[in-house]
């Protein structure tokens, strides 16, 4: 009896082949920051520092509430039922702000379900800056398509770790 090995050939190879087509299928899937486009090029920097804006400003509830609101359009109202420069962009703020149109800003930086994050605790008590988690975002000129420093469990707990602060599966998850 000869030994053909090229018979076994494809049996061998069967299950390579299954997982790197698994593989492929899943990992496309597991990217954590996905692309988020902003109905309006809104400019952070100019806002915080020729305007002189805090990020409390337009984001309230960052400081009182658990969550941190998107601006709507009576904050931007404040500042714009009229144009303060020429820019084609604010110039769609002052139009929402006249029509009393809010503006379908998109979030950006979210939590799974199943967990538990309070601003209020993190930038009232806490007094962590919100670039600490968030990143530089008062320099951006343009929308950030993506989180600048992505929100992740050993991120959270390292900090955690580094003011003394328990680390106990059920202060974060519910």
């Amino acid at each position: 009896m000869v030994n053909d090995s090229r018979s076994d050939f494809p049996q061998k190879l069967l299950p390579s082949i299954v997982w790197f087509l698994v593989l492929g299928l899943l990992l496309p899937g597991c990217r954590s920051q996905k692309e988020v486009v902003q109905p309006i090029a809104y400019n952070h920097k100019i806002h915080y520092t020729e305007a002189g804006l805090d990020c409390t400003d337009c984001h309230t509830g960052v400081e009182d509430d658990v969550h941190a609101m998107l601006p709507s359009i009576d904050v931007c109202e404040t500042c714009h039922s009229e144009p303060q420069g020429e820019s084609t962009e604010e110039a769609k703020v002052v139009e929402a702000v006249n029509e009393g149109r809010e503006i379908p800003w998109k979030r950006i930086y979210t939590v799974p379900e199943h967990v538990f994050f309070s601003h209020r605790r993190h930038v009232t008590a806490g007094q962590i800056p919100c670039a600490t988690c968030h990143g530089a975002v008062d320099q951006l000129t343009r929308p950030t398509p993506v989180e600048l420093i992505p929100i992740t469990m050993k991120r959270c707990m390292n900090c955690h770790d580094n003011k003394s602060i328990s680390n106990d599966c059920i202060n974060c998850h519910v």
